[in-house]
């Protein structure tokens, strides 16, 4: 019966598993989910954790905190929404054992794997290949108030549109619109610092 189950659905797409999941409490639905990218959940926590073994302690500590936060996100893309979620559970541990190390200074030098849709690009992965975190701090600094907190809790908390805006009392097309200006504004401000580093 599990197997019949299993693999009917096996043809499900990631979000109409979520969906199941969400309607039912059934853990089969997003354990299947999670096994179509436990790789890639390895491959972000080794990338950072640099050690097999926590990276794999990682992977299972990602998979609990999954089961919790899928039950209430609103997510339209699962994939991407899981990078963010496995990417912030690895630099909170690193954060854990030296708290002194900046948000910046734990980033990674290497290019990191794009696999977020459009529009939905980490603003450090975007920016990280040129070693520009610094810059980018800044540039997050000088962002509005509103979009500075929708930016931040999007990007670097991972929570959805409707969270955010059920979190700050914003409408759902205002907190749309301050992440895009405020991606629009970030970008706008990093290539003005570039262009005043390759003027110097």
């Amino acid at each position: 019966m599990l197997k019949r189950f299993r693999r009917h659905t096996t043809y499900l797409t990631d979000e109409e598993l979520v969906a199941q999941y969400q309607s039912s409490d059934d853990l089969s639905h997003i354990g299947l989910l999670f096994e179509r990218y436990t790789e890639l959940v390895y491959g972000v926590c080794l990338k950072y954790l640099k050690i097999p073994a926590l990276a794999e302690d990682a992977v299972m500590d990602i998979f609990e905190t999954l089961v919790k936060k899928a039950k209430t996100h609103d997510i339209r893309e699962f994939r991407p929404w899981l990078y963010v979620l496995s990417k912030n559970h690895c630099l909170m541990q690193l954060r854990k054992k030296n708290p002194m190390v900046s948000f910046d200074d734990m980033m990674p030098a290497a290019q990191a794997e794009v696999v977020h849709s459009a529009g939905m690009v980490h603003p450090i992965d975007e920016f990280e290949p040129n070693g520009e975190e610094l810059a980018l701090k800044d540039c997050l600094e000088k962002l509005p108030q509103q979009q500075l907190k929708c930016v931040k809790d999007f990007y670097f908390e991972g929570k959805s549109y409707k969270l955010i805006s059920e979190e700050s009392g914003e409408e759902l097309g205002r907190v749309r619109s301050n992440i895009q200006n405020g991606r629009r504004n970030l970008r706008i401000c990093m290539e003005q610092t570039e262009k005043m580093m390759n003027d110097k």
